[in-house]
């Protein structure tokens, strides 16, 4: 009695191999769509910023452009919101006291006002909102950067985008 060979999708199978089908198409056009979907996120609008003297960005070779957000400027001698300082900066490294959680106190009280600001006018409904453009001086310590970063995700500005000059 001969029982013959099962394939792992329950069809027969000729000599012990078995026969296994896939089918790719569905997969595809899941992966093709995703794929769309991520392009589409990350393309922005072309703007220009302006540069201040003071304030040597870093350079990059990258084509895409930024769409205007709220400015958060480290220069060598301060940390500006909207040109407006907030902070000091003494040789690359912040001059001012930070609080017990790492915020710096005058740069998170201007991002909540602004925040309260827009939540008024009402023109917290989109994504960009809560999105800020950070230019930092190339020679900037990251421990500025980084207490910079925490404080305005602490004020709920949670999406953040660097500046550089355009090669």
């Amino acid at each position: 009695m001969s029982f013959g060979t099962r394939s792992v999708f329950g069809g027969q199978a000729s000599g012990g191999t078995p026969v296994v089908a896939l089918n790719l198409t569905a997969l595809m056009d899941i992966l093709s769509n995703l794929l769309f979907f991520l392009l589409a996120a990350y393309a922005a609008q072309a703007t220009e910023v302006e540069n201040k003297s003071e304030l040597l960005l870093p350079s990059s070779t990258s084509q895409v452009r930024l769409q205007l957000q709220l400015t958060i400027s480290i220069t060598q001698s301060a940390i500006q919101v909207a040109d407006a300082p907030v902070a000091r900066v003494a040789h690359g490294l912040l001059a001012d006291p930070v609080d017990e959680e790492g915020k710096i106190p005058g740069l998170y009280a201007k991002l909540v006002s602004i925040k309260g600001n827009r939540a008024q006018a009402g023109q917290e409904q989109n994504s960009e909102a809560s999105g800020i453009l950070l230019l930092a001086d190339k020679d900037t310590d990251s421990d500025v950067v980084s207490k910079v970063l925490k404080t305005a995700g602490h004020a709920g500005f949670v999406n953040v985008r660097f500046g550089v000059i355009a090669q």
